[in-house]
C-alpha cells in the first residue's frame, strides 16, 4: 500500500515537471519582440521599454534586433508611425553606430512622407554600412539603402526622356568619311515596375535587330545595360554606363564593355532638342592619340 502512495506522487511529480518544461518550451517560442508587443499592447510603450531592457542582449542582434522588429510591426499590422517613430528612436539612441537602425527609421519616414529626412537616414545607414566586417552582409546593408536613396532622388529615371516610339535616321563613319545607314526605328518602354528600360530596336522593312535593357545599379551608381542580338546567337553582351547631365538637353554616356577578352570604351553625346526630336553621337577613342572619333551620327524622330 505504502508503495503504491509513493509511485503515485513519483508520477504526479513527474507529470508536474514535464508540464513545466513543456510550458517553458511554450513560453520560448514566444519572441521577445512578440512579448514587447503584447506587454505594449496591455501596459504601453514605457513598460515595454522596461521590459526590453530587462530581457536585451549584450550583442546587437542585426535584422533581428527585437527593437527593430517590433518597429515594423507597430508601422506595417497596426499603422501605428507615431509608436513604431519612438521604438526605431530608441534603437536609434541605443546602436548610433549601426546602420541598420537608421534604414529602419528611414522607412518610417517614407511611410510619413518626409522623404527629405528618409535621404537622410538612408545615406547615413550607407555610410555605417562599411564598417559591416561580413562582406555579404555589408553589401546587402549598402544595397538596401542605396536602392531606397536612388528612387528618392529619381536617379533611375534619368532616361525618361527617351521613352516612345523613334523613327531614327542615321549616318556612320569610317576613316572621317560618311556612310548612310537605312532607317530603322526604336520602341523605348519602361518594364512593369516603372525602373528598367527596354529597348526594341528593328531594321527598315520591320525586319528584327536587337534589344538592350538598361538598368541603374545604386551600388556603383551605374546604368548597366545587357544587348542581345535578335538573330545572330551571340549570348548577351553587358555594358555600364555613367551618365552625366550637362545642362540644356545636353546628356553624355560613358560606357564601358569588354569585347574580344579586352576592355573597351564609348561615348555617347546624346542632346535633346525638343521632346520630339534627339541627336546622339557615338565616338570612340582614336587609335593612338586620346581624342574621340564619331562613329556614328542618329537622329530620333518620334513617331506620331
Amino acid at each position: 500500500m505504502k508503495k503504491g502512495i509513493i509511485l503515485k506522487k513519483l508520477l504526479s511529480l513527474i507529470l508536474i515537471l514535464f508540464g513545466s518544461l513543456l510550458f517553458a518550451q511554450e513560453d520560448n517560442k514566444t519572441t521577445l519582440e512578440e512579448k514587447l508587443y503584447q506587454e505594449y499592447k496591455s501596459n504601453g510603450l514605457d513598460e515595454a521599454m522596461k521590459m526590453y531592457e530587462e530581457h536585451k542582449t549584450a550583442e546587437y542582434e542585426g535584422l533581428q534586433e527585437p527593437l527593430n522588429l517590433l518597429g515594423y510591426k507597430l508601422m506595417m499590422e497596426d499603422n501605428d508611425l507615431e509608436t513604431a517613430e519612438h521604438v526605431f528612436k530608441a534603437q536609434i539612441e541605443e546602436y548610433p553606430e549601426q546602420a541598420n537602425p537608421y534604414d529602419s527609421y528611414g522607412d518610417l519616414l517614407l511611410e510619413k512622407g518626409e522623404n527629405e529626412k528618409a535621404k537622410e537616414h538612408f545615406k547615413k545607414a550607407a555610410k555605417l554600412a562599411e564598417n559591416i566586417e561580413d562582406e555579404a552582409e555589408k553589401t546587402e546593408m549598402k544595397q538596401a539603402s542605396l536602392s531606397k536613396l536612388a528612387r528618392l532622388e529619381n536617379k533611375h529615371r534619368k532616361l525618361d526622356f527617351l521613352a516612345g516610339d523613334w523613327e531614327i535616321t542615321q549616318t556612320g563613319y569610317r576613316d572621317g568619311q560618311a556612310m548612310d545607314i537605312p532607317k530603322s526605328t526604336q520602341n523605348i518602354t519602361y518594364l512593369p515596375g516603372e525602373s528598367v528600360l527596354r529597348i526594341t530596336h528593328t531594321k527598315e522593312g520591320n525586319v528584327a535587330c536587337c534589344e538592350r535593357i538598361v538598368a541603374y545599379d545604386a551600388m556603383d551608381d551605374t546604368y548597366q545595360m545587357a544587348y542581345v542580338n535578335a538573330v545572330n546567337p551571340n549570348g548577351i553582351q553587358v555594358s555600364d554606363l555613367s551618365i552625366t547631365d550637362k545642362g540644356n538637353g545636353e546628356f553624355e554616356f560613358m560606357e564601358d564593355y569588354i569585347q574580344n577578352n579586352e576592355e573597351k570604351q564609348a561615348k555617347h553625346v546624346i542632346l535633346k532638342k525638343d521632346k520630339d526630336h534627339i541627336e546622339w553621337h557615338v565616338y570612340l577613342p582614336k587609335e593612338g592619340s586620346q581624342d574621340w572619333e564619331l562613329v556614328n551620327k542618329m537622329e530620333f524622330k518620334r513617331e506620331a
